[in-house]
């Protein structure tokens, strides 16, 4: 039902078909290839040469273009778009050059000449490219800074211009695009995407799904950072400017758009050029490293409320990883924990309703005998309670304590990018797509009314017996489309469930109860 109600399915990131190349020490991190451009009809903009600027680094390749010195395409060397015969995953979205990422635009028209100018490559090194464009008494620098064996970069965009231009606003960020994925129903997805927005403000991470977007927000606030992710990845930038920018989100068409850092465009007194400095993130929403990137930014993977929970079972989950190498063992051996655990107050939820069970005839004639005076029948049904000590709610309030670890394991493992085509055994090669032949939703069902016939009853009324018995259909297909390694926690702790009921049940007739 959570995954029902709170996830829409919308189409993944557009994949696009990349060559692993052969990386050799001798190579630089730093390439340059060449390809002409059309003509783009804007301002002055010529039909001039667009180099593209190759940076092969340790986690992911980038390439950068002449073309408004902005980013042009950034692949994960880490992860691949499809578990067999993949390629690395592509981080931005095939566009106009005009709107590439990083690219620079602005609000005066006199300025649109500016906006995907051909610059020139001023400099290159190991770990880092500098464009540089002059014309007309105005010259723009901009520079990227690469570490190693990181997905972080800096970038720096100083502006040198007549005074008279410096007015209105400078916008620098990430477009979106339009994914071109086909859409596909429930059955066959491989798993419900979301797009998002999203940005920081001082202790407090908000998002805006891109779908949902119908018209230009404006966030007049102190920004953090801020960028656009999917439930696995995200590319975000941080400013560390003097100046503090607005941050504009912007849909031109519907599911695209741009998220953009909007600073007021001058010079103040004793400056010779407009500074722009920032960091920048674009690769997996792995808690550890977004925790060294920027206090905060580790709440870009969605734990939501139960967070404080998730980040510790994390850990127990990746901790058992190092020892079995294999995560859908490790989600087994996180769940047989969890059980063992709570197996104490399951048997105090299981006592309790037993003996619920066992006084259901007596209430059942007062409730027949007092039909027509309900106040009798509640003082009645609660003095019989009383004199067998048996507390109504003494089935619900145990299973009501587990319910925030429940919920903290779904949430962990519907986005743990840890879980990100992982293999588990046989026809299951990836735990972060559906099952593709369904077994686990199957034996989730199977087992579901195993353990139903296993549990007390407290009610006698057939409509609800007969409704309870629909209950394993109908979960079993909301478990088509999760995770299969969120299915695999659940039917796990399923079948321990079972187990637990067993033995409790066994121990009760050893007691007469």
């Amino acid at each position: 039902v959570w995954q029902f109600v709170f996830f829409k399915k919308v189409p993944r990131m557009e994949e696009a078909a990349v060559e692993k190349p052969v990386i050799s020490r001798p190579e630089p991190l730093v390439a340059e290839a060449e390809r002409s451009k059309p003509h783009l009809d804007k301002g002055t903009i010529s039909n001039v040469l667009e180099k593209d600027i190759l940076v092969n680094a340790d986690l992911f390749e980038a390439v950068f273009s002449t073309r408004g010195g902005a980013l042009k395409r950034w692949r994960l060397k880490k992860y691949k778009d499809k578990v067999e015969n993949g390629n690395w995953i592509e981080m931005v979205t095939p566009g106009d050059s005009a709107q590439y990422p990083l690219s620079l635009s602005f609000s005066d028209p006199n300025l649109d000449n500016l906006e995907g100018a051909h610059y020139q490559l001023e400099s290159q090194t190991e770990n880092a490219v500098q464009f540089v464009y002059k014309q007309k008494g105005t010259k723009i620098e901009r520079t990227y800074v690469f570490k190693k064996e990181s997905y972080e970069f800096s970038h720096t965009t100083r502006i040198w211009a007549p005074r008279p231009l410096m007015k209105g606003e400078v916008f620098i960020g990430f477009s979106e695009g339009i994914p071109t994925d086909e859409k596909t129903n429930i059955l066959f997805a491989a798993y419900a995407d979301v797009r998002n927005f999203i940005y920081r403000l001082p202790g407090k991470t908000y998002r805006q799904k891109v779908s949902n977007l119908k018209e230009d927000k404006e966030i007049k606030n102190t920004i953090q950072w801020g960028g656009i992710e999917n439930r696995y990845f995200i590319s975000a930038l941080f400013n560390h400017s003097k100046v503090k920018p607005y941050l504009l989100i912007s849909s031109p068409l519907p599911g695209s758009g741009a998220i953009e850092f909007q600073f007021p465009f001058y010079k103040e007194a004793g400056d010779d050029f407009f500074e722009m400095s920032f960091s920048g993130y674009i690769g997996p929403k792995e808690v550890g490293l977004l925790k060294a990137v920027e206090p905060g930014f580790d709440e870009a993977v969605d734990f939501g409320m139960f967070s404080f929970l998730c980040i510790p079972l994390l850990f127990i989950m990746n901790f058992f990883y190092k020892f079995c190498h294999n995560y859908g063992v490790a989600i087994l051996l996180l769940t047989l924990l969890v059980r063992v655990l709570f197996h104490p107050l399951t048997k105090k939820s299981l006592k309790a309703m037993r003996e619920m069970q066992r006084i259901q005839p007596q209430i059942a004639k007062i409730k027949e005998k007092n039909k027509d005076d309900r106040q009798r029948m509640n003082k009645e049904v609660m003095d019989l309670m009383k004199s067998n000590k048996v507390n109504p709610l003494g089935g619900c309030l145990p299973l009501l304590f587990q319910m925030p670890i429940f919920f903290a394991l779904y949430r962990l493992l519907y986005n743990a990018i840890e879980l990100y085509q992982a293999p588990f055994f046989g026809w299951i090669k990836d735990l972060s797509t559906k099952d593709p032949l369904y077994i686990t939703p199957v034996l989730m069902g199977v087992a579901m009314f195993i353990q139903q016939k296993m549990t007390p009853t407290t009610s006698i009324d057939p409509v609800q017996q007969r409704m309870m018995m629909l209950m394993p259909i109908i979960f079993s297909f909301f478990m088509i489309a999760l995770p299969s390694g969120l299915v695999l926690y659940i039917l796990a702790s399923t079948l321990l469930q079972i187990v637990s009921q067993y033995v409790v049940n066994r121990d009760f007739a050893k007691q007469g109860l």
